[in-house]
């Protein structure tokens, strides 16, 4: 994909990495590659539309369903996790708050 730059050029694939880079670090303080951004892309869908790897593949250009899946599977696991804790906090809160 061509980017276009100043005057109708096209900006080289490593200029614009650079550029979205700096530009991420300068909003949030965090320094990541955009391959990293990408990550947290697909792992921020998942979080709030869990299982949707066909939307993750799409939105990435992942060629095959199966590259999504194998990168983010794990992902359900820690999801798992965290509402199997919050199940069993709202066990306890309920159980101290009871007469």
């Amino acid at each position: 994909m061509a980017v276009p730059g100043k005057l109708g050029e096209h900006k080289e694939k490593i200029s614009f990495s650079t550029q979205i880079v700096d530009r991420v670090q300068k909003s949030t303080g965090l320094r990541i590659t955009v391959h990293q951004f990408r990550h947290a892309a697909g792992a921020l869908i998942l979080k709030h539309r869990p299982g949707e790897y066909e939307l993750v593949r799409r939105i990435l250009g992942h060629k095959s369903i199966n590259i999504t899946k194998n990168f983010y599977l794990d992902l359900e696991t820690t999801q798992a996790s965290e509402l199997f804790t919050d199940i069993v906090r709202q066990r306890v809160d309920f159980n101290h708050n009871a007469p």
